[in-house]
């Protein structure tokens, strides 16, 4: 059985850990300090890869950015950052994952979806059917996505947003909490309200 590394100590780290419990030998978390003796300091992991090479290394970081960052840095070590899927979530069998996803409990991915690399799913989010979500994209608590929407890279759903089917959402993008979007949205904005329109310039 392989023992697992959580990249990130704090609390998308800990979501992580609750998701994968039992699942592996042993779980540590490596973060820039080292804390415990289940915390291996960044540095230290990093200088000594090839120990982890086929050990399952997730990324418990909830900055896109960040998270973004240590994802090209392991696939530069030769890396592939593993899914972690809850239990208690459902996943369409033609339903397409990349890799280093995170899938919370009571998520639902319809028929046809396809979610990119290092994107998070968080707890009672819900993606439509055809949909497609970027890749280094962060979907929050009980956001909706309707049938055939497309979400660029690096973009953010914050908690109860909602699209309406068949929206385009561009690279970069911000969808403040609660909002409701109705229509196509460009890169490198953030969007809010109900219905949404543009707030400013990411």
């Amino acid at each position: 059985m392989k023992n697992a590394y959580i990249i990130g100590a704090s609390g998308h780290g800990n979501v992580i850990a609750s998701i994968i419990k039992n699942k592996y030998k042993n779980i540590y978390f490596v973060d820039l300090v080292q804390k415990s003796d289940d915390i291996i300091n960044q540095t230290d992991f990093f200088n000594n890869i090839e120990k982890y090479q086929n050990e399952a290394v997730f990324i418990g970081i909830g900055s896109n950015e960040m998270r973004t960052k240590i994802y090209e840095k392991l696939k530069t070590l030769r890396i592939t950052p593993a899914n972690c899927i809850a239990e208690h979530s459902f996943i369409a069998h033609d339903a397409v994952l990349g890799n280093g996803v995170v899938i919370c409990p009571g998520c639902v991915i319809g028929s046809k979806a396809i979610i990119g690399n290092n994107t998070i799913i968080n707890t009672l989010s819900s993606i439509d059917h055809d949909c497609i979500l970027g890749d280094n994209s962060q979907v929050t608590a009980g956001v909706t996505f309707g049938g055939t929407t497309k979400v660029g890279k690096n973009c953010f759903f914050g908690i109860k947003s909602a699209t309406v089917p068949n929206i385009n959402i561009g690279d970069n993008s911000i969808i403040m909490a609660g909002s409701l979007v109705y229509k196509d949205v460009p890169e490198n904005v953030m969007v809010g309200g109900v219905p949404a329109r543009i707030m400013g310039k990411v």
